[in-house]
């Protein structure tokens, strides 16, 4: 097994409930009374969760950067802030210096959001280098003490991409994003995850999460598109998947890396150990197993192609559907070019018979 999971435990995203039986303070209704404020968070060190949870990619910038080239992507569309935040993407005020808050500020105070500032491509840009964009984290890949994505810098993603919003006391898009103080833990409804894949230049190599048409399962597919994608699909082809609100919704994520293109609504990411309806569709019993799969599977599906990863994938998928699933993938990544994977950074169990389980499922 080349790699497989890391545990991470997301101490940011903890809340401890509390309840009584009373509803002397409840308003008149049934239940439990509203305990106030939740006592201080005992377990951990909340403020290095708080860093995991928002700016950790344990190395998965590899993938987003050079196999699907997404921070290039958006360069050559020229993408502005305000079509990021029309994308569902939002900016946590607190990364931006002074300067910059003022100025945003002065411009949204006299212009909205038709004002220069948010409508050049060079902001965006900056705002990634600050890594002010909840859940899109530029790095110091060159270890030169500045983050600059056009001088090379990689950019990965982050669990708070789709598990973080912000208050909105800046700036708020109607059924977009928003721009103000980050919320960690909250579900972004509005993140259009699909059409900022679909930006990237190779969006080929996000092929085990497509809804695909594998010969093993007789073509058949479990998506909402009429047809599959197959290895030989286009560039093209698989941007029209993604961009298409009909077969990846606004405010979804696939969480399976199975080909079966299912994307989930983004569920909020606090201790509930997943429990309804605060979890995913129940495959994975804790928080912590669930971000496990995210970070070295979702962020980077190349692993599949491991022995660990095309154990998995049989199992899921049935071990011709699995095995042709991960060899149509070496040939997708061939042919777009892409080597060095799998990419995430993370370490075997000290037990080997723990693999394939839940805690390390790859």
């Amino acid at each position: 097994m080349h790699r497989a999971i890391v545990r991470l435990t997301l101490a940011s995203a903890v809340i401890v409930l509390t309840g009584c039986s009373s509803n002397d303070n409840n308003n008149g209704r049934s239940g439990p009374s509203n305990p106030g404020t939740p006592p201080a968070q005992q377990r951990g060190d909340a403020a290095s969760g708080q860093q995991v949870f928002r700016l950790e990619t344990f190395g998965d910038e590899g993938f987003f950067t050079d196999a699907m080239r997404l921070p290039q992507g958006i360069v050559a569309a020229g993408v502005t802030p305000v079509e990021a935040l029309q994308l569902g993407l939002s900016v946590n005020v607190d990364a931006l210096d002074n300067a910059t808050k003022a100025a945003i500020a002065a411009e949204l105070a006299t212009d909205g959001t038709s004002g220069p500032i948010l409508n050049d491509p060079a902001t965006t840009i900056a705002l990634i280098n600050a890594n002010a964009v909840i859940g899109v984290v530029a790095t110091d890949t060159d270890n030169n003490g500045v983050i600059n994505v056009l001088a090379g810098d990689k950019v990965g993603a982050s669990c708070a991409i789709c598990h973080a919003i912000t208050d909105g006391s800046v700036l708020a898009v109607a059924n977009g994003g928003t721009i103000g103080v980050e919320q960690d833990g909250r579900a972004n409804h509005n993140l259009d995850f699909g059409s900022i894949i679909a930006l990237a230049t190779n969006t080929r190599a996000y092929y085990p999460v497509l809804q695909l048409a594998l010969a093993a399962n007789g073509n058949a597919t479990l998506g909402r598109a009429p047809t599959g994608l197959t290895e030989t699909s286009t560039e093209a082809e698989v941007d029209a998947y993604l961009r298409n609100k009909d077969y990846y919704p606004v405010g979804m994520f696939d969480d399976t890396i199975d080909g079966n293109g299912d994307p989930m609504h983004n569920s909020a990411l606090f201790q509930q150990d997943l429990a309804f309806p605060y979890g995913t569709e129940g495959a994975l019993g804790t928080e912590a197993n669930f971000a496990n799969l995210v970070y070295t599977a979702l962020l980077d599906p190349t692993v599949i192609t491991t022995p660990g990863g095309r154990a998995f994938v049989q199992k899921l998928g049935g071990v011709a559907g699995g095995t042709e699933l991960a060899d149509d993938y070496v040939a997708v990544l061939a042919a777009t070019g892409v080597t060095g994977y799998p990419f995430i950074e993370a370490t075997p169990p000290g037990d080997p018979t723990l693999a394939g389980t839940e805690d390390y499922p790859l």
